[in-house]
């Protein structure tokens, strides 16, 4: 696992905190719905700052995506297999449609597009409790 223990970092976990939030309140609401592969791609790039943000919080830092995942997994317990596994598939249809042209259609945004949010919404919650207990 490629993580580097770093100075904590508040400030940049704030504005990693508001990029994600605009991404989910402004930018995936003006996507087509058609293009799941888009909104997909959006979300989990919600989620990376998200985790991101977390890690700055905690003092540490990666630069890879797989690292990034691991480290919310074996950290935060309150992340079940099952959404550890999402945000994984999510990161695969990322991959794919940035570096393959791939594009993913809806089944997995209908199936799971609820439970992405829960882990979204989770992830954020988090954050908030880690600002409010500095």
């Amino acid at each position: 696992m490629e993580i580097f223990k770093i100075t904590k970092d508040s400030e940049r976990a704030k504005d990693l905190f508001e990029m994600a939030e605009e991404r989910l309140n402004e930018i995936i609401s003006i996507i087509p719905k058609d293009k799941y592969y888009k909104i997909i791609e959006e979300y989990y790039e919600a989620i990376v700052q998200l985790i991101t943000a977390i890690m700055y919080i905690d003092g540490y830092k990666t630069l890879n995506h797989l690292s990034l995942i691991e480290y919310l997994s074996n950290n935060y317990k309150e992340f079940d297999h099952n959404e550890i596994k999402i945000i994984d598939t999510l990161r695969k249809f990322r991959h794919g449609t940035i570096y393959y042209g791939k594009k993913v259609g809806p089944e997995f945004l209908i199936n799971n597009e609820e439970k992405v949010k829960k882990i979204l919404s989770k992830l954020k919650g988090l954050i908030k409790k880690k600002f409010i207990s500095q």
